[in-house]
């Protein structure tokens, strides 16, 4: 079954400014109303992130970083905030919070592997996954000049320069980046060799709509890139997102239309799979109705989270998208409390179309068992009762340990310490053959954007 995930970032972000801030006033400020009847076991200092107020000056400048002292041998072992974005009731919305720009691109120890993965699409799929239209020049090289500050500005030891940002190194890499004039490479290259996230870069045109115009997208996960979305209006990119036209249209363009470079937000949606390959995961390398295989074990299941960002560039007035996927195991995840359980509900419980756009059907029956386990265990070790309702936790959307540490010292799992580095690089290893299968059957079909 082949998904088109790579459009969640178009729509997602803006759709919550209506609906999830009703889910964040509730748990910010009438937290009885959330409250279990038997309490969950989660630490006094979880607490969910601050929504923030929005800046109404569309001259305000964007915020500038503050540096981050870290060292090559520290992202090494580095994690980055944890995500655990799960929601119970499941609607087709999120909660958006405000984004502070010291997180707009994140270090984690995966760093090295992403941009490594970035120039295998390139070199292999090129224009698939990294284009521009005529019309996107000025806002690629001022988003280019924007990423290039971030991390000069925010990881100092990171990203050096002798020439005030001419050359830049990347001390992770071991690259050095050469920004004179005339540029050597095209500006969405330039962007991909210093941050590892996706990158959308859409305007609006001369009637007032809003197209995609550009895109460094090597991850999307569920579909192989861009070709056949650059230049569409993000109606017609929507097109198979469920309930897209009845709910969330309205509540993007509002989004948008008072957007402001002073304003970044962010906010996170997940899907799960079996690997951790960021081209294309297996869940959605599925035929149509195909199940996951019987030998696969249950503990090599995997959230897929996808951490996403929105934000204004002041001068070309583009709307710049982020998208970093991460993933955790349901195993490092089996004793939050509420995680399996309300992983459970949703794949079982959540919205027709959500169980269909994020292949639920085709491996849920094979880890219910697993999950089931999991959750006696839960009730076995006193994380939760038998009585306790199934619903969004309190320190949505992070895990409860989010408090314990600090941008410094990065923030790994207290308990179950893991790094699947070497196992995605063995994904990596034999995953060509897969995508071709896949591309070409994709290729084949109907193509949902021709319109």
């Amino acid at each position: 079954m082949e998904s088109h995930n790579s459009t969640n970032i178009l729509y997602l972000l803006a759709a919550g400014a209506a609906l999830g801030g009703a889910a964040y006033m509730a748990n910010q400020y009438f937290p009885e109303l959330l409250n279990n009847k038997t309490p969950i076991k989660v630490p006094a200092s979880s607490s969910p992130p601050k929504k923030g107020k929005y800046n109404s000056d569309p001259d305000a400048p964007p915020p500038e970083p503050t540096p981050l002292y870290i060292t090559p041998e520290q992202v090494k072992t580095r994690d980055d905030r944890p995500w655990r974005p799960f929601r119970w009731p499941y609607h087709q919305t999120m909660s958006i919070f405000k984004l502070d720009v010291n997180h707009w691109l994140d270090m984690d120890k995966y760093y090295y592997d992403y941009i490594k993965e970035k120039e295998r699409v390139f070199h292999t799929y090129g224009k698939d996954n990294f284009d521009h239209l005529p019309g996107s020049e000025e806002a690629c090289l001022e988003l280019m000049e924007m990423v290039k500050s971030h991390m000069l500005k925010r990881y100092p030891l990171l990203f050096t320069t002798e020439d005030n940002g001419v050359h830049v190194k990347n001390e992770l890499t071991g690259e050095t980046l050469d920004f004179s004039l005339p540029l050597k490479l095209d500006p969405l290259i330039y962007i991909s060799k210093m941050a590892k996230e996706d990158f959308y870069i859409v305007l609006k045109d001369e009637e007032g709509v809003h197209r995609l115009m550009a895109a460094a997208v090597p991850f999307p996960g569920g579909s192989f890139g861009i070709k056949h979305k650059l230049g569409k209006t993000l109606d017609v990119i929507h097109t198979e997102v469920p309930y897209y036209e009845a709910k969330l249209k309205p509540s993007m363009e509002r989004w948008f239309a008072k957007m402001v470079p002073a304003d970044l937000v962010e906010r996170a949606s997940w899907y799960i799979s079996w690997d951790h390959r960021l081209l294309l995961n297996s869940v959605y390398a599925l035929k149509e109705s195909d199940k996951v295989e019987s030998t696969v074990p249950p503990t090599e299941f995997n959230v897929r989270v996808e951490r996403q960002t929105l934000r204004r560039l002041p001068k070309s007035k583009a709307i710049i998208f982020t998208n970093h996927p991460v993933f955790y195991s349901i195993e490092e995840m089996k004793d939050e409390p509420l995680v399996p359980s309300l992983i459970r509900k949703i794949i079982f419980e959540a919205p027709e179309g959500i169980i269909k756009y994020k292949n639920f059907e085709s491996f849920r029956d094979h880890i219910v068992p697993y999950l089931n386990k999991l959750v006696d265990r839960q009730v076995d070790l006193g994380l939760i009762q038998e009585d306790t309702p199934v619903k969004t936790l309190p320190y949505y959307p992070f895990a409860h340990f989010l408090k314990e540490s600090d941008a410094e010292k990065g923030w790994n799992n207290p308990k179950y310490a893991t790094n699947y580095s070497e196992t995605f690089k063995k994904e990596i290893s034999v995953t060509e053959k897969l995508e071709k299968e896949t591309y070409d059957r994709v290729e084949a079909g109907p193509n949902p954007f021709d319109v």
